[in-house]
């Protein structure tokens, strides 16, 4: 069995928001359900995955009464989509197929300027076949968590979570708890999740890797250095973060930083080097 309690901590350390998982034995398979900590299912939504034969499928499932939650992302903005995109892409390049449906029709997950406007239901699902999940002692866990992480991603990539005062919430009516999530979880760790899910968790500049040199203590520890400053995105800037967001250790991330203007990670690249 995959350890339920190792999951739910690789998730919430990946996405900066609290998860929580729960694993059984089927006659299919294991079967992996994620969702939101402390948040009624009715109203807010879970992650199926089934681990089988050499398979792996996984479908997003809203809860009875998360219609708001839905209309909700039908207002997602441009940056949300785009990661999104990223990891819908990782996924599709990893040999997944993914299927993504609004209002009953298909559409590209990877394309959103295809998407139209407006939507009332979607339905996200992937299938991966022929990979090796089973080992002598049950599942393996990291041939697994790619999987788990990149289509989880993509449900978190739409959702509402800007950061909303935690104040402005006491006295909301139930229907509203989905957004007591805010109080958990940052923007930005969206964007962060998809860097590394494209690039991974090894320094792009010095390529130390603090899952290699600490164990599992390390695993899936690094920082994400913007390309562009964030100072001259401006309003309008769309991130992209498969191309503006790269990995790097704290002490190149430190070291990018040196100068008014930091460097680029070519140049700091370059330094190390010599």
């Amino acid at each position: 069995m995959i350890d339920s309690k190792h999951l739910s901590s690789a998730l919430s350390e990946r996405f900066g928001l609290v998860v929580s998982a729960k694993a059984e034995q089927t006659s299919e398979g294991q079967r992996i359900t994620i969702r939101p900590h402390d948040i009624e299912y009715t109203i807010s939504f879970q992650i199926d995955i089934l681990l089988g034969w050499r398979t792996v499928t996984a479908i997003f499932k809203p809860g009875n009464f998360a219609s708001s939650l839905v209309r909700s992302m039908n207002s997602a903005t441009s940056e949300q989509k785009a990661a999104f995109a990223v990891f819908a892409g990782s996924l599709r390049a990893k040999g997944a197929r993914i299927s993504f449906s609004i209002d009953g029709t298909d559409v590209d997950a990877v394309s959103p300027d295809t998407w139209p406007d407006g939507w009332s239901n979607i339905t996200i699902s992937m299938k991966k076949v022929g990979i090796v999940l089973e080992r002598d002692k049950g599942y393996d866990f990291a041939a697994a968590f790619p999987w788990t992480t990149g289509f989880f991603g993509m449900a978190l990539a739409l959702l509402p979570l800007e950061a909303v005062p935690e104040n402005e919430l006491a006295g909301e009516e139930e229907g509203a708890e989905i957004y007591r999530t805010v109080k958990l979880y940052e923007r930005s760790r969206i964007n962060r999740a998809a860097c590394i899910e494209i690039h991974g968790t090894v320094c792009k500049v010095c390529e130390f890797s603090f899952g290699n040199t600490y164990g599992e203590l390390g695993e899936g520890f690094i920082h994400v250095h913007h390309i562009v400053p964030v100072s001259q995105m401006g309003g309008r800037y769309i991130l992209n973060p498969g191309s503006d967001l790269i990995p790097v250790c704290p002490n190149c991330h430190a070291m990018l930083h040196r100068k008014t203007t930091p460097y680029s990670p070519d140049e700091l690249q370059q330094i190390v080097r010599d």
